[in-house]
């Protein structure tokens, strides 16, 4: 007994020892006990779809804060950036474009975006834009899953960009509001509320064997993987055409190509029209397609993946409409 409790005791002492350096190193920080909103001026928590904006309002935002422009928000009732409801009438074919803040358009103006750029190149499609900051595919899923019976799209476009696949971690919350998670168990995707850290999920010995791993798999493809398969089974299940749209940051990275791929395997295989950006944007030159000294796209970015999503519509979903 004496000594199982020195063996005991030398391996609590050395677990201890090994806490004490991560945290004196500031290594494998915990995530904070309490998550606060970043804008809760702008950003509210919503039950379904994670968060949205202030529903009908328009208020004024300085995009990037420290320099940036000074551009008016608009929201129609379900807390989206569009200056009309998703179910207000329209003959024209209805295109849904969903996705974070690319879609969004953060840092230009509604007008400047791809999806009002778009409507302007075809003025025959009503094209609505269901973009939100931070989202990743787990939250665009839950958009369509909430609200697209009330937009009633023919075609929903899901836009996703490089960052998107890492924001299925656990401890991910968006804008500062934590959500409900999709986990795989076997086969099957199920919805778990947000879990905080129990006690001893604090320790920094715990964090760093969670956050390793979470490195060997940070982007979850698997997991973004089920849920693409989910869109496809609402497609087939609401009516509409899917279509998937790739877009790079502003470098070209191991990872780019790596999700590239992945969404590019993904969608031939179920016969999905797909697009990637990265040449377009890439190729006019990224001084020109995103902001200064940021990751988002200025207007002409906006512009070209318009006039690229365009193309992408025309060739695989509308047929001889050029």
């Amino acid at each position: 007994m004496l000594a199982v409790a020195v063996v005991c005791g030398s391996a609590a002492a050395a677990l201890g020892v090994c806490e004490g350096v991560l945290n004196a190193l500031a290594l494998y920080r915990p995530p904070p006990r309490e998550i606060r909103p970043e804008q809760p001026e702008i950003y509210r928590p919503d039950p379904f779809v994670g968060y949205t904006l202030w529903p009908s309002r328009t208020i004024s935002h300085r995009y990037p804060p420290e320099d940036g422009e000074l551009i008016p928000l608009t929201s129609n009732s379900d807390g989206f950036r569009n200056a009309r409801e998703f179910d207000g009438r329209d003959q024209r074919a209805r295109i849904l474009v969903v996705g974070d803040s690319f879609v969004f358009g953060l840092g230009v103006r509604a007008e400047d975006r791809l999806t009002e750029q778009l409507e302007a190149f075809e003025p025959r499609w009503r094209v609505d834009n269901m973009g939100m900051t931070g989202w990743g595919l787990d939250l665009m899923v839950r958009a369509v899953e909430h609200l697209g019976a009330k937009a009633d799209p023919d075609v929903v476009v899901l836009v996703m960009y490089t960052d998107d696949f890492r924001r299925l971690h656990p401890y991910y919350a968006g804008v500062g509001y934590p959500f409900a998670k999709f986990e795989l168990v076997g086969a099957q995707l199920v919805s778990t509320a947000y879990e905080y850290p129990k006690s001893w999920e604090r320790l920094r010995l715990v964090q760093a064997l969670y956050q390793l791993n979470w490195q060997r798999d940070r982007d979850r493809l698997q997991l973004n993987g089920a849920l693409l398969d989910r869109y496809a089974a609402l497609a087939r299940t609401m009516g509409f055409a899917p279509a998937i749209v790739f877009a790079p940051g502003t470098n070209y990275t191991d990872g780019d190509r790596l999700r590239q791929g992945f969404l590019s395997d993904w969608a031939a295989a179920r016969g999905i029209p797909y697009r990637d950006l990265t040449g377009a944007i890439h190729g006019a030159g990224v001084e020109k397609t995103f902001l200064p000294n940021n990751w988002h796209w200025s207007p002409l970015g906006h512009r070209i993946a318009a006039a690229e999503l365009r193309s992408l519509l025309q060739r695989y979903v509308f047929e001889g409409s050029a």
